[in-house]
């Protein structure tokens, strides 16, 4: 199985593709594919995380809230 060479911009369009359903799993490549779901899984970490520093923030601001009262 060869690597994908796809760039960014490429893969992100693969996945707008995907997503609207203008191109089946069937039809990708298995390198290409692996570097999509490789995408998905990093977007989702991004996200968790991003929410986990969201919760964090709103906590502290709830505790410096409740302080002043």
């Amino acid at each position: 199985m060869g690597e994908s060479n796809l760039s960014n911009k490429e893969l992100l369009e693969l996945q707008r593709k995907f997503r609207n359903k203008e191109i089946k799993e069937k039809d990708i490549p298995k390198d290409q594919l692996a570097d999509l779901k490789e995408l998905y899984h990093k977007q989702i970490d991004y996200l968790e995380k991003s929410i986990e520093s969201d919760r964090l923030k709103i906590l502290e601001i709830r505790k410096r809230i409740n302080n002043k009262k």
